[in-house]
């Protein structure tokens, strides 16, 4: 029996998939008719959502990852960071590489003692008193005062205020062109290499690690279309550099991953209204991933301060709970190659959209591709 919440869902979804392909009709619908659909969807996600009545949605963009024809690195690089084949079969296997140096013991301490201190300064690169951003829920959309923002509010804004430093900061961005990673990432993605992203992490005492979540062209923060544009989204395009700052055993949150799961993205169970807000993967919708990850297949990696891990974002990824009393700290890069588009035309027009988190027209003026190799 089809419940009828179940089937009005239904119904909304053809009318949606209707209008989205016959994209001749856009300009006879109002804006905030279009600006509400997912044009972004392909097919499956589209039958998924309608075959589960909405309790099986794509927050990422589904797609699968072709197995390459040979495991041969894309470059030969220094012998100290020349990837074997062995070891780029079981990056695809696996979904990362294990974790290698970069910085030493008290060289990572170094950085993230200027990491916490450059996080306590409002972004330049996204400006919230500058008008950069603003929340959803506000009724004053003129406010700009951090000190009015609710507790929800300010959360978002740590959270944003933590992205893309490197583009104000030479000692975020010099991490991020160390040979040590950009020599393996080349091997593993091409020749030249476009930092797009980075972010800086906290993981408190007694506190949960990160819920399991997979990503492949970042569609999930805007859910109406993919930040990243890659040639051919069934092969590799995006690249993870997870660095830690501290040392990050499996008691102090290290990550963790479920090796396969890069071959496809997987749907999320939609929350319900009495679901543990702490466990949604997706701000304020996803609750958990579907039921077809194996998450029993887990396999911890554990790492020493100053190492780096390099995953591929596809991987079913997460990290364990930090039962200690000491904070974990790491800093993350993303890469692309540099044929790769990152934000849409609309993106940089109208800004970015994070309905996740009930941001809106993020402006991207001072966000840019930075080239490091």
């Amino acid at each position: 029996m089809v419940y009828q919440s179940h089937f009005l869902y239904r119904l909304k979804i053809i009318f949606i998939f209707i209008l989205v392909k016959l994209k001749f009709v856009d300009f006879l619908l109002p804006k905030r008719w279009r600006d509400q659909f997912p044009s972004g969807w392909n097919n499956h996600m589209f039958w998924i959502a309608f075959k589960s009545g909405g309790r099986k949605v794509f927050f990422e963009y589904y797609c699968k990852l072709d197995r390459p024809q040979s495991y041969q690195p894309k470059i030969i690089v220094s012998p100290e960071y020349q990837l074997t084949e062995q070891e780029i079969k079981g990056f695809y296997q696996n979904g990362f590489l294990p974790a290698f140096d970069v910085l030493s013991s008290q060289e990572a301490e170094a950085v993230r003692q200027h990491l916490v201190e450059l996080v306590q300064m409002e972004s330049q690169v996204y400006s919230y008193t500058r008008g950069d951003y603003k929340f959803a829920a506000q009724k004053d959309k003129k406010n700009t005062n951090i000190q009015l923002l609710n507790e929800t509010e300010r959360y978002f804004y740590n959270k944003l205020n933590a992205w893309d430093r490197h583009l104000e900061d030479s000692i975020l961005l010099n991490l991020f062109k160390s040979p040590a990673i950009t020599e393996r990432c080349a091997q593993l993605l091409a020749p030249e290499l476009v930092l797009w992203r980075t972010n800086f992490f906290d993981t408190p005492p007694f506190s949960n690690g990160s819920t399991w979540h997979q990503s492949s062209t970042f569609f999930a923060l805007d859910m109406k279309e993919s930040i990243l544009q890659p040639p051919n989204v069934r092969e590799l395009f995006v690249l993870t550099c997870w660095i830690a700052l501290t040392d990050a055993p499996k008691e102090r949150s290290c990550m963790m991953f479920i090796p396969g799961s890069n071959r496809e993205i997987y749907p999320t169970i939609t929350a319900t209204g009495d679901s543990d807000k702490a466990e949604r993967i997706y701000g304020k919708y996803g609750e958990r991933l579907d039921d077809e990850v194996n998450l029993k297949q887990v396999k911890y990696a554990e790492a020493k301060a100053g190492q780096c891990i390099i995953f591929c974002e596809r991987v079913v990824h997460g990290s364990t709970k930090n039962i200690t009393d000491r904070h974990r700290w790491s800093v993350v890069g993303r890469v692309v190659g540099k044929n790769t588009g990152i934000y849409s035309k609309r993106m940089r027009k109208e800004g970015l959209n994070m309905k996740v988190y009930d941001v809106e027209n993020i402006k991207l003026d001072c966000w840019k591709p930075c080239p490091i190799r």
